[in-house]
């Protein structure tokens, strides 16, 4: 009895309402308002800002992350995912955290969240 007691208590914090989801309790992608609202992410393309929020998805807690091109078929084309994950890259949202020669290779891509978009 107590356990389920202490699961409730544990759960409330993480409740949405109805128009957020299909689950009143699930997780989220944090986006902050200053980085919605910075001139490099509005300058974003709508396909780097849709795979940057996936990227953040896949990599829950974790800065550094692997993430791969077959990931994003669903959202976008193999040519559409490089030259977006391209300009995050360059804008400095992620950063390429893999080899040159797993780029060459065609390996899965690792990378890491990178701040130097606020510079």
């Amino acid at each position: 009895m107590a356990t389920a007691k202490s699961a409730k208590i544990k759960l409330k914090g993480a409740r949405f309402k109805p128009h957020e989801g299909r689950y009143a309790v699930d997780y989220h992608v944090r986006l902050t308002k200053n980085m919605l609202q910075d001139e490099k992410f509005l300058n974003l393309s709508a396909n780097a800002k849709i795979l940057y929020i996936y990227m953040k998805d896949w990599a829950g807690v974790k800065d550094k992350f692997e993430y791969s091109a077959s990931l994003a078929k669903n959202l976008m084309s193999m040519p559409t995912f490089f030259k977006a994950r391209d300009e995050l890259i360059k804008i400095g949202f992620i950063d390429y955290a893999n080899s040159i020669r797993a780029r060459e290779k065609k390996e899965t891509g690792t990378y890491k969240l990178s701040e130097r978009w606020t510079k």
